[in-house]
């Protein structure tokens, strides 16, 4: 069976390519080379080139649907993130921000102050509880003392950041003298 042959100019009409471009193709190996001798020299096989250069269509279309990198898209993603960094360490600078572990270090300290408070309640109330002859008189105690202890933390000072961005006034005071609930031991009440 003889095969159909196209010159170069047929192939470049046929597939609307240039001439170099068709060259180039064979030359990747995506479709077949022309014959390099006799009679046939410089023609293309007409079946081969057009099923090589279907599957090369098909191959980059399938690259393009599974998301190949659009450098326009990722260069403004790149862009957004920097800008994003910048008004983050800004943000940093004027004090708008402070980093986790300083964060993290005060709730820690307003979290052991509330847990000392907490503690020393049940001996600080035993006895006065003990004498309450009501439920309600009992339940207002109870009470009382847990606003006291709210109000005790809601007047902590707040904690500055100087330059460095570590904790200052009132960040290292978690239990000292004034604390009440620092010493909860049965036999101080």
């Amino acid at each position: 069976m003889a095969t159909n042959t196209q010159p170069i100019a047929v192939i470049a009409r046929l597939l609307d390519l240039t001439e170099r471009r068709v060259q180039q193709l064979a030359r990747d190996g995506i479709i077949p080379a022309s014959a390099r001798t006799g009679p046939e020299r410089g023609r293309y096989d007409l079946v081969g080139t057009v099923r090589g250069y279907v599957r090369y269509l098909r191959e980059l279309a399938t690259r393009s649907q599974t998301g190949a990198a659009d450098f326009g898209v990722e260069r403004a993603r790149l862009i957004k993130a920097k800008a994003d960094l910048a008004e983050m360490d800004a943000q940093v600078r004027r004090g708008d921000l402070l980093p986790a572990a300083q964060v993290e270090e005060a709730w820690i300290a307003v979290l052991a102050r509330l847990r000392a408070r907490l503690l020393v309640l049940p001996d600080r109330l035993a006895p006065l509880v003990h004498e309450e002859t009501t439920i309600a008189g009992t339940r207002a105690q109870i009470r009382d003392a847990i606003t006291e202890a709210l109000a005790e933390l809601a007047s902590l000072p707040t904690i500055a950041v100087d330059a460095e961005g570590a904790g200052a006034a009132g960040a290292g005071d978690t239990q000292g003298a004034d604390d009440p609930g620092a010493a909860a031991d049965p036999d101080d009440q």
